[in-house]
């Protein structure tokens, strides 16, 4: 059940598009919030404590609810603006506690890291902080003087092949410099 709930959060934009093309933003808003209550309840998240969770639940629903309430699109075309500036916040947070995200995710496979790595994998977390700025710019862009079709390429395509593309860097960068860190 989770994994549907799962591709459902991330097909969002599609589901925005199709739904606010054939029906009306209250109706898709109320169905967006049942996937995201969904996802709550039957997802976990090993990375972010519970008090990330619930603000992101709780921001987006008030979010989404602005559509709900006044049958306008526009709180449904800000969620991909809050969700990015929601995790800048988390990301950059995480920079000033014990371990960054990118560190808690590395941690679930080597729980043993180096200095070295541990220095890196802050780095590699600025560059989501950098990316999540980045494309919250450009997704409030396009909420506010784009038409819906330019709204969802960005937010349902190209933000996702972008993300694909950093992650496919940074995995080509660190099997590299694992390579080049001396033997513990």
């Amino acid at each position: 059940m989770s994994w549907v709930i799962g591709i459902l959060a991330i097909l969002y934009p599609v589901i925005a598009y199709v739904g606010l093309s054939y029906g009306s933003p209250s109706l898709v808003a109320l169905g967006l919030i049942v996937i995201l209550l969904l996802r709550y309840k039957f997802g976990h998240s090993l990375l972010l404590n519970t008090t990330y969770v619930r603000l992101f639940i709780v921001t987006v629903i008030v979010v989404l609810g602005y559509s709900l309430i006044t049958d306008s699109s526009y709180g449904i075309r800000f969620y991909p603006v809050v969700t990015s500036l929601l995790f800048l916040g988390i990301f950059a947070i995480s920079l000033w506690s014990e371990q960054s995200i990118i560190e808690r995710i590395a941690r679930i496979r080597e729980p043993d890291l180096p200095e070295s790595a541990i220095s890196y994998t802050r780095k590699v977390t600025i560059s989501w902080c950098v990316f999540f700025l980045i494309n919250g710019i450009i997704a409030f862009y396009t909420a506010v003087y784009s038409d819906i079709e330019i709204w969802t390429l960005y937010n349902g395509f190209i933000s996702y092949c972008i993300m694909a593309l950093l992650t496919a860097v940074e995995w080509l960068v660190r099997k590299k410099y694992k390579y080049k860190l001396p033997a513990s």
